[in-house]
């Protein structure tokens, strides 16, 4: 007589037996993946003739101007939308306004990505005539956004989160991308895909660009932020607006706008849209001699389009 077996205690046993293979699949993989973070940390702790120079030290300087930074393109634009389609998440239109439309400018986007995608800087480019910068770790986000042929400069590094240039472990990541850090590592089985990345003051790099003003700061370094604005030195350079991403900081919203006010600027705005969460900063000078300031404020719609309520309605 044959025996039957209950078809929940077959589905039990199914499940068991699966639980045991990924099991043995995590462990496994998981030595690799640490096996890869050691490998990795050991190599960013490896001397190098920048690591650990100062950010005005002219041995850094140089290093960064004959071995990080790229030129200009020289070749037509390659832009999938166009060179007429603006593709920030509404940051360029607020930053146009403050500075009075302003042509030939200059900026520094960290966090280029793409070159094209999400760009808060291609419009000043392609529109305003402005020349500058795009910072982008990810090697393979660097490499697309080479195959854009931006007018300006470009960098496959970070920017820092101290006054001397470093190494580090990265985690790549589509979109979003940031520093390892090695207390991370509980995340059993995550698909890391990390990388070494030079790490160079802000300031260092506009020392290899041979300029200390800029008109617009873009930074979105996923959490970084507001180390990376606490190590500048604000009384060496003349930033006159900033968008910065706040939503990963540890540090909090309130603690990123008491340090932009010591520093001499204004919370202008936040910006919460689909992909960003932005504060919008600008120089208290700036502000004085803005067009912005005698009327009203703006508003920014889900088409990406602006439009201008009484200062009396607003609510920052």
């Amino acid at each position: 007589m044959p025996i039957v077996v209950p078809r929940s205690f077959a589905l039990k046993c199914v499940l068991f037996l699966l639980c045991v293979v990924l099991v043995s699949l995590i462990s496994l993989y998981k030595p690799a993946q640490l096996a890869q973070l050691i490998n990795l940390e050991a190599a960013a702790t490896e001397d190098e003739d920048f690591v650990g120079l100062n950010e005005d030290d002219p041995r850094l300087i140089e290093y960064i101007r004959q071995h990080v930074i790229v030129p200009p393109s020289t070749e037509p634009y390659n832009l999938y939308y166009g060179v007429n389609h603006d593709p920030s998440d509404g940051q360029s239109k607020v930053i146009d306004e403050l500075l009075n439309h302003k042509l030939n400018g200059f900026y520094i986007e960290s966090g280029g990505y793409t070159g094209e995608v999400m760009s808060n800087t291609l419009f000043f480019e392609i529109q305003r005539n402005w020349t500058g910068i795009l910072i982008e770790p990810n090697p393979r986000n660097f490499k697309k956004l080479l195959s854009r042929n931006r007018k300006v400069h470009s960098a496959n590094a970070c920017i820092g989160e101290t006054k001397a240039a470093t190494k580090v472990v990265f985690r790549n990541e589509n979109i979003r991308g940031d520093i390892f850090h090695s207390h991370e590592y509980y995340y059993i089985g995550y698909p890391w895909d990390l990388s070494i990345a030079k790490c160079f003051p802000l300031y260092s790099f506009l020392l290899a660009l041979g300029t200390t003003t800029v008109d617009f700061l873009s930074l979105d370094v996923e959490s970084s932020e507001y180390k990376v604005l606490q190590s500048i030195p604000w009384d060496k350079l003349d930033i006159k607006t900033l968008s910065v991403e706040y939503n990963l900081i540890p540090e909090g919203k309130p603690a990123l706008i008491d340090l932009m006010k010591s520093k001499g600027y204004i919370h202008y705005m936040e910006l919460n849209r689909p992909y960003s969460n932005d504060l919008i900063f600008v120089k208290q000078e700036v502000w004085d001699n803005s067009k912005v300031r005698k009327r009203a404020l703006p508003i920014i719609d889900i088409n990406n389009t602006m439009s201008w309520i009484a200062r009396s309605n607003f609510e920052s």
